[in-house]
């Protein structure tokens, strides 16, 4: 088997870190915490625990939680609490650091992404869905406090990360094309946000919204058109990845972006791409295309060169972990959708002095 090139493993790397990130900020994790001591600090004190035994909560676990001055609800699922918000669920199935798929074996609920994920509205619950849930979930909690060797509330939080953290490894090697692409187009975005570059965005589901009106904590997974100031657009979709084109709808420029830990896929990847380029430049010949690839291996080097297809490539490793070749990726797109002027004209003030020098 042939060696993983440096620049794929480093680019793997990268990439799972700012997937992991991306998926933690979108999934609701960093602020679950912050939400159950906000619920703790307000109704905390309100909810009744008198009846925590039938809902699975030890005796021991009680006493250690209130030994360390731990407020209950930070641990312990109430009936309440689910009842109100089901979407906590996700909070203390963390915390019991229990998979989906451990939870609905423990309980026999089916639908746990949609109580996760806020489809079941508050009071939409049964008791018994409600009771099942708390008892599998209490339980589990109960056990690990009660083996603990010194538990505290600072704990709570690392076993929900923990947890998190082990869901969102599972779905990451199917997702390493899909976060190269994102992190690609999020550099491109967020340096044409810098130079004012942008106007509006078109979202996914149609939505256009102006550029002073965009949160700037939306995901850019939304963004389907990006309206540039001068009447250029940027369109993200497939088969190119990323397609620009000039105030009369004509392409200027495509970028095939081709992230992957298997060079030996490359090859397969790299016909595809050659494909849509050429398809590209049957109708538009004067497009500039690019590519944007995990590594470029010399046999990829010489089909490359072969076909006459690709005009400029870049390694994803050299945009993404150096702060020049990121400038001079994003300015070369900026050159092509004319934001850039690569031929300022000369005033004759300007052509006077040149003569006299």
């Amino acid at each position: 088997m042939p060696k993983v090139p440096d620049s794929v493993t480093k680019e793997s790397y990268l990439l799972r870190s700012t997937f992991f990130y991306n998926r933690l900020c979108s999934e609701g994790y960093f602020s679950l915490f912050n939400q159950l001591k906000r619920y703790a600090r307000i109704e905390g004190e309100n909810l009744d625990w008198d009846n925590r035994g039938a809902w699975s909560i030890s005796d021991e676990a009680w006493s250690i939680v209130l030994e360390k001055k731990i407020a209950p609800v930070l641990l312990f699922l109430h009936p309440k609490v689910l009842l109100q918000n089901p979407t906590f669920l996700k909070y203390y199935r963390s915390i019991a650091m229990l998979p989906q798929k451990g939870l609905k074996a423990m309980s026999g609920i089916s639908n746990l992404n949609n109580i996760e994920d806020g489809k079941i509205e508050a009071g939409k619950l049964s008791q018994k869905q409600i009771a099942a849930l708390a008892c599998s979930i209490n339980g589990t909690v109960s056990a690990l406090v009660s083996l603990a060797a010194d538990f505290s509330e600072k704990n709570i939080e690392g076993m929900m990360y923990a947890s998190a953290g082990a869901k969102i490894d599972g779905s990451w090697r199917n997702s390493i094309g899909a976060e190269g692409e994102r992190v690609i187009r999020s550099i491109i975005f967020n340096e044409l946000l810098l130079h004012n570059d942008i106007s509006s965005i078109i979202e996914k589901n149609n939505n256009l919204t102006a550029i002073s009106e965009w949160a700037k904590d939306s995901e850019i997974e939304k963004i389907k058109i990006i309206n540039l100031t001068n009447g250029y657009s940027i369109l993200f979709s497939s088969e190119p990845d990323i397609t620009m084109y000039d105030t009369n709808g004509n392409i200027v420029g495509v970028i095939e972006i081709k992230s992957g830990l298997d060079p030996a896929g490359a090859l397969e990847r790299l016909g595809a791409m050659l494909k849509s380029f050429e398809n590209t430049l049957a109708e538009y010949p004067n497009a500039v295309t690019i590519l944007v690839a995990s590594c470029i291996t010399e046999e990829m080097e010489n089909r490359i060169g072969a076909s006459m297809l690709v005009h400029q490539k870049y390694l994803t490793i050299s945009i993404t972990n150096n702060e020049h070749e990121k400038r001079k990726f994003v300015n070369r797109l900026r050159t092509i959708m004319n934001l850039i002027n690569t031929n300022p004209k000369i005033t004759p003030t300007q052509n006077e002095n040149h003569q006299r020098t």
